[in-house]
């Protein structure tokens, strides 16, 4: 997967893990995602960010939506989200 790098860093406090992480490319991006999402219960924005990142590996989207859905879901989650 090509890293698609994002024009800004966004950063995700997540309070389960004790930690903020910072992302700043598609790839880091689904990986936190996928693998190290702080919360258990999602809602309906996780899943579509999960489509958008696909969809930006795959060119149909731009990164900045993608990165636009991640903060979408780290709100509806309760994900802090600094630098936005």
């Amino acid at each position: 997967m090509d890293r698609q790098w994002w024009d800004h860093l966004l950063m995700l406090e997540t309070k389960r893990l004790g930690r903020v992480v910072s992302i700043n490319c598609t790839e880091r991006a689904a990986g936190f995602l996928l693998n190290e999402w702080p919360t258990e219960r999602t809602g309906q924005a996780y899943e579509w960010a999960k489509q958008a990142l696909l969809d930006a590996v795959e060119e149909r989207i731009t990164t900045e939506a993608a990165r636009s859905a991640m903060i979408a879901a780290a709100r509806e989650d309760g994900v802090f989200v600094y630098g936005e």
